[in-house]
């Protein structure tokens, strides 16, 4: 659990899997793109009709043929979800810390020789947010902790389809 203060000073306790997309973020990436289902979420906060709970879990679910949102919670599990991604046959959009130092950016996203995403690999980095301390993420009940989470985000779009 993280503490995080919410409006009026009160702390609470918000799980990782509790804290959903910022609006702002789901909104655009749900016009661009026409997802089929929602990899993490939980029966109160799914964002598409189709989704995958913790209990389901996504690594052990079929990929392919998907165009898959998922927002892995920031935890040690997600170099284990974008190798997921990398070997279905599927369209799947992160939501990520922005970790270029991390072995996963390196292993599965960035091509060191070239200076650029590996093929089938978008990387769009988000700016810092509309609020003073970056974008707030909202526990199922709605609750927005004071300030936002102040590491950088970004979107990782991976295109495995077969042609």
């Amino acid at each position: 659990m993280i503490n995080l203060h919410t409006k009026g000073g009160k702390k609470t306790n918000m799980k990782f899997e509790w804290i959903r997309t910022p609006k702002d973020i789901w909104e655009s990436l749900s016009k661009e793109f026409p997802f089929t289902l929602d990899a993490c979420a939980s029966d109160k906060n799914a964002l598409l009709n189709r989704y995958w709970t913790k209990k389901q879990d996504a690594l052990k679910q079929s990929w392919n043929d998907e165009v898959i949102y998922c927002h892995p919670m920031y935890d040690q599990n997600i170099p284990k979800f974008i190798k997921k991604a990398k070997e279905s046959s599927s369209l799947c959009v992160f939501l990520l810390p922005a970790g270029t130092n991390s072995n996963y950016f390196h292993d599965y996203l960035w091509d060191a020789e070239k200076h650029q995403p590996q093929d089938g690999v978008e990387i769009r980095f988000l700016p810092k947010g509309n609020w003073r301390y970056g974008y707030k993420f909202a526990n199922e009940e709605g609750e927005e902790p004071e300030t936002g989470y102040l590491r950088p985000l970004m979107i990782v779009i991976i295109n495995k389809y077969k042609l």
